[in-house]
């Protein structure tokens, strides 16, 4: 019982919550980009919080169902239909074998989830069933493969109160939390780099996205390469951000600023190039207890 690829995409991958526990062997977090859209679509479907879903980049992607069963299709508006008819995301589907499900261009964000029921049963590797093709853990999909599923009968017809659902148009303010080396900036230096907006640039995808503005400097002029983590916030030789995202390497040696709050990247991974965004600190208390509220809602523990 599955899901057989029709026609293959620009991007789309297997995801869940990613590798938390594999950064002292030099691996990437992987993961989901969007991980506010990717736990209502599970939720939706009363699936664990980790189970795995289908990431697609910017549409293209065509799939037959091979199975009876429920889906939800979250995140970017990218023109997804079920045979040919245009149909609500953030809701819960009934999808009959034979049915084509399928995604065009993006209308609204970069990044649609598509959850199964139960969850998609492909290979658990190092503890994970995300895709990171530049570790070479798994592969994209292509015409002909197959996306192993169990089937179900239990109706899942939920939706998400339109209040929940984002607007993927909008500029952007990311939270940061301050790193070590924030101070090692000059106040003149950190007022230049939180008062201004910046823009996404086209070098943006699943390792990191570059911003385009006027560039910072440091004091510091050398350091150390050294461990980084998903949402680092580097400045560059140029001076400009680059916001370190799921499939990042796990060292680094650029100078840090801070980090961006977790729940931000989501909204980071559905803007596209052209998008202003600025930056604004954040209390760590503040965003601890921000992060505990939604882990509690979707039951998020590791």
């Amino acid at each position: 019982m599955s899901f057989k690829v029709i026609k293959s995409s620009f991007l789309s991958t297997v995801q869940d919550y990613g590798r938390l526990n594999h950064g002292e062997h030099g691996m990437s977090q992987s993961g989901v980009m969007d991980e506010h859209a990717y736990t209502w679509g599970n939720h939706l479907l009363h699936n664990d919080f980790n189970d795995a879903v289908v990431e697609i980049t910017f549409g293209g992607l065509v799939l037959e169902a091979q199975i009876d069963t429920f889906i939800a299709v979250t995140g970017a508006d990218l023109g997804f239909k079920i045979n040919n008819q245009s149909v609500q995301l953030w809701h819960g589907l009934q999808i009959h074998k034979g049915d084509i499900i399928s995604w065009d261009i993006p209308k609204s964000g970069v990044r649609a989830y598509l959850s199964v029921k139960g969850g998609f049963d492909t290979p658990v590797l190092f503890d994970s069933r995300s895709v990171n093709l530049r570790e070479h853990i798994g592969a994209k999909l292509v015409k002909g493969d197959v996306l192993p599923c169990k089937g179900f009968d239990e109706a899942t017809y939920r939706f998400i109160p339109p209040k929940y659902v984002p607007n993927y148009n909008q500029d952007l303010t990311i939270r940061i939390l301050p790193t070590y080396q924030f101070n090692e900036f000059s106040i003149n230096q950190r007022d230049l780099f939180f008062n201004q907006n910046y823009t996404i640039t086209n070098a943006n995808d699943r390792t990191g996205c570059r911003l385009s503005g006027a560039p910072i400097s440091i004091k510091k002029e050398r350091m150390i390469s050294e461990g980084i983590s998903y949402g680092s916030v580097e400045i560059a030789t140029d001076g400009l951000p680059i916001i370190l995202l799921k499939d990042t390497p796990s060292i680094g040696g650029y100078p840090k600023i801070g980090t961006v709050f977790s729940l931000d990247l989501a909204k980071l991974a559905q803007r596209q190039p052209n998008t202003k965004l600025r930056f604004k600190l954040i209390d760590i208390h503040e965003a601890q207890k921000e992060r505990k509220k939604f882990n509690e809602f979707f039951e998020i523990s590791f």
